[in-house]
């Protein structure tokens, strides 16, 4: 499935918008011991709206892409 393919280039404002939602969640959760760690963030590519996943077969909407956790700290 190419939503999970890290290979497939991701539109930048989609990839910046992933960004400041994992940002957020970390700063609003600064305790890195307590805090779950996400696998990755769901994004919608029509309205930028994300959020976090934390299992490990997340289910997409169609309009949704998925990118991992390894993606948003490169």
């Amino acid at each position: 499935m190419s939503q999970f393919n890290s290979q497939v280039p991701i539109d930048p404002a989609l990839l910046r918008a992933a960004k400041d939602i994992y940002t957020f969640y970390c700063q609003v959760n600064p305790d890195r011991e307590r805090r779950r760690q996400p696998i990755g963030v769901a994004m919608n590519k029509l309205s930028y709206r994300g959020k976090l996943i934390f299992s490990s077969f997340p289910i997409l909407l169609p309009e949704e892409y998925f990118i991992s956790i390894d993606q948003l700290e490169n």
